[in-house]
């Protein structure tokens, strides 16, 4: 296959295309955002790296993620043995596997529906619908998450402790 030589970029378009590439590499796990759960049960413990907006921040900003304009969008690392509590947000929330496999799980009242999803695999939990991820193994789990909002709401809470938790914590602080 013969390779088609393209001029090189002008330098203000180059610089402004790498003002919008996010790596994975420059990603710094945080730990801290969902702290609120883990006080609660160390099982809730889980990694944000934020790409697009700052969900599951108060303020909205993350001086190292892109702005957000219609959506925010970030990769969770789950361990294994590890999951959400219960919660529901005001817009639709997508989870999409990149690597290892996870249950997601839908309430209604005292039902519980599970679904189990692995690699590249992708589930919508529409505005309101009470939903959870576990990650029964193996290994860690890698899934991206895109709220449909620039500024989503931290997430509303099934357990009443979490709420009371949630409106005593700032995940923005250190």
């Amino acid at each position: 296959m013969a390779s088609v030589h393209k001029p090189a970029a002008d330098p203000a378009l180059a610089a402004e295309l790498d003002r919008n590439v996010k790596t994975f590499a420059t990603r710094t796990p945080n730990w801290r955002v969902f702290a609120v759960e883990t006080a609660l049960d160390p099982r809730y413990a889980r990694a944000q790296r934020r790409y697009l907006g700052a969900s599951g921040s108060v303020s909205h900003k993350d001086s190292e993620a892109l702005p957000a304009v219609a959506h925010t969008l970030s990769i969770m690392e789950m361990p294994e043995g590890h999951h959400q509590p219960f919660h529901h947000h005001d817009e639709d929330e997508i989870f999409f596997v990149l690597e290892g496999a996870c249950t997601v799980m839908w309430k209604e009242g005292d039902q519980v529906a599970e679904r189990r999803i692995g690699k590249w695999d992708m589930a919508n939990n529409p505005s309101g619908r009470i939903h959870a991820i576990r990650n029964d193994g193996p290994g860690p789990v890698f899934f991206q998450v895109l709220l449909a909002s620039p500024r989503p709401a931290r997430p509303q809470y099934e357990d009443e402790r979490l709420l009371v938790l949630q409106k005593a914590d700032n995940p923005d602080k250190a």
